[in-house]
């Protein structure tokens, strides 16, 4: 079977998942929809360019951006921050990645370049 009918037949019987650990808590993670990841996008929108999706989830430093976007990722809100906040800064950045992961990065990064734009666009004024 090619990988063109493998993801869509997983997603069909919904075995398109990842587990992440954060704080030694196992959380499921679900390919993420245009909604969850715009809440996440939003807290990430400070990120730098750079060669892989790891080396750009890195440039935002330790931040409490990232429990705030993976808590986007697997319940669609903030209402896990608080919780994945206690996980390590490691452990937020590969739970980001492996949940990313599921998406292609090109159009994550895209996204966030997007995000960046519309902010700066919102924050400037009209001459």
């Amino acid at each position: 079977m090619n990988q063109g009918a493998k993801i869509v037949s997983e997603s069909i019987i919904g075995n398109d998942f990842r587990t992440v650990f954060v704080a030694g808590k196992a959380y499921t993670v679900y390919p993420p929809t245009v909604h969850k990841l715009a809440g996440a996008i939003s807290h990430l929108s400070d990120v730098q360019e750079a060669d892989n999706l790891r080396e750009v989830l890195l440039s935002l430093g330790e931040s409490e951006a990232y429990s705030k976007a993976l808590s986007w990722l697997i319940a669609g809100d903030e209402s896990l921050s608080e919780e994945l906040g206690k996980g390590t800064y490691e452990e937020n950045v590969n739970a980001l990645d492996e949940a990313l992961s599921m998406i292609d990065s090109k159009v994550f990064l895209k996204a966030v370049s997007l995000a960046r734009n519309v902010s700066l666009l919102a924050a400037k004024p009209r001459l």
